[in-house]
């Protein structure tokens, strides 16, 4: 259906319409925050520093000029939009990224027990029991 010249943009439009809608419930029914964040300059903009590099698509990997940090650049969308999100939220993280949160609807803040950062034990532990 994408493929049709005169429909495809809609179709998509419709689809991606569908999931953030089910998302939404999904996140309201599990009493956790669904925040909406612009997508522009994502894959472009620093993580670490903000600085936003201009690259075609076909480059693959980020790599700031400013202040060197190097990443793929899906991950660093990603990065971006857990950033944005959680200032939207209002909420600050520390300098490591999170790897897994959870944010009751009913707060302002997130208890310690519901951030894993990377490489805590918990999250290692995890990773030992999937083995």
């Amino acid at each position: 259906m994408l493929e049709s010249p005169k429909n495809s943009r809609n179709t998509a439009s419709s689809a991606w319409h569908t999931f953030r809608r089910m998302l939404e419930y999904k996140c309201e029914r599990e009493g956790t925050h669904f925040v909406a964040v612009e997508p522009e300059g994502t894959t472009k903009e620093c993580v670490s520093c903000g600085v936003k590099t201009d690259k075609p698509l076909c480059v693959r990997e980020l790599s700031c000029s400013a202040c060197g940090f190097e990443a793929e650049r899906d991950a660093n969308a990603a990065w971006n939009f857990l950033s944005r999100g959680f200032s939207e939220l209002g909420v600050v993280h520390s300098e490591g990224m999170p790897v897994e949160t959870a944010l009751s609807t009913g707060t302002n803040s997130v208890p310690a027990k519901r951030i894993l950062e990377a490489g805590s034990p918990t999250l290692t532990e995890r990773a030992k029991a999937s083995e």
